[in-house]
C-alpha cells in the first residue's frame, strides 16, 4: 500500500510548538511598526485564542486586526512574519509516536509525502522534528493550494492502483477530498488544525486523534 502523509499537524505538532512562537513575533512586529495595544500579554492571548478556533494562522491574524478596527498594513506585516520567516530557533517536535509509526509502515509499504509551504522551511522544520526524508519514496513540496494534482502524479510514478492508496492529513478540504476524488482511502488526523477541519464527512473514511492508530487501521 502507499500511504501519503501530510506534514503540519500530522506528522509535526505544528499547532503546538511553531504557530504561538510565530502569532508572538508577528505581534511583535506589529506593535514595532506601531500597531497600539493596552497590553501585550493580553493581545498575545487573545490572538492565540482566535487561533485556536481559526483554520489557519492567517484568518486568526485577519480576525485580529479587524477586530481592533487597525490599518491593513499591520495584518502584512504580521503575515510576513507567521510566513515568510524561516529561521526556527525554537524547539520543534513531532506529533506523539510520529518517527515510531513512520519507522514501523515503511517495513511493508511505500510512504510519500505533500505538503504545502516553503520548501526550505518545511525540509527544516522536519529536521529538528526528527523526521528522516529519507523515509519517504517521494517528497512533493509546493506553495500551491491543489494537492489533486501531486497525487495523482506520485501515483502515475510509482505505479500504484488508486485502491492501494491511503492519504492521511489533519485538512479534509485540502488534504482528503482531492484524494476521494481519485478513489484513495482518507484518514483523517483530528489534531491542532484538524479539529476546527471544514469539508465534508463523506470524504472521511476513518478518523484518528494519535498517529499510531493508523497502523490498526491498515
Amino acid at each position: 500500500m502507499l500511504i501519503i502523509f501530510d506534514l503540519d499537524d500530522t506528522l509535526i505538532d505544528t499547532s503546538g510548538s511553531i504557530t504561538p512562537i510565530k502569532l508572538e513575533r508577528a505581534l511583535q512586529k506589529m506593535v514595532e511598526a506601531g500597531f497600539q495595544t493596552v497590553s501585550f500579554k493580553e493581545s498575545l492571548e487573545l490572538l492565540k485564542r482566535l487561533d485556536e478556533l481559526a483554520s489557519n494562522g492567517g484568518k486568526a491574524l485577519a480576525e485580529f486586526v479587524e477586530m481592533h478596527d487597525a490599518d491593513p498594513s499591520f495584518y502584512e506585516i504580521g503575515i510576513k512574519e507567521l510566513y515568510d520567516n524561516i529561521c526556527f530557533d525554537a524547539p520543534i517536535f513531532s506529533v506523539d509516536q510520529a518517527v515510531e509509526t513512520l519507522s514501523d509502515l515503511r517495513i511493508s509499504h511505500q510512504l510519500a509525502l505533500v505538503t504545502i509551504g516553503n520548501p526550505t522551511q518545511q525540509y527544516e522544520k522536519m529536521k529538528k522534528a526528527g523526521i528522516d526524508s529519507t523515509m519517504f519514496s517521494k517528497i512533493v513540496i509546493t506553495e500551491e493550494k491543489n494537492k489533486k494534482i501531486y497525487y495523482q502524479a506520485i501515483v502515475a510514478e510509482l505505479g500504484v492502483i488508486p485502491t492501494d492508496v491511503l492519504v492521511c492529513g489533519d485538512k479534509i478540504e485540502v488534504d482528503l477530498s482531492p484524494a476521494k476524488e481519485l478513489g484513495f482511502k482518507t484518514v483523517h488526523m483530528c489534531f491542532g488544525r484538524g479539529k476546527n477541519s471544514l469539508g465534508l464527512k463523506e470524504d472521511v473514511d476513518y478518523t484518528i486523534t494519535r498517529l499510531s492508530q493508523i497502523k490498526e487501521l491498515i
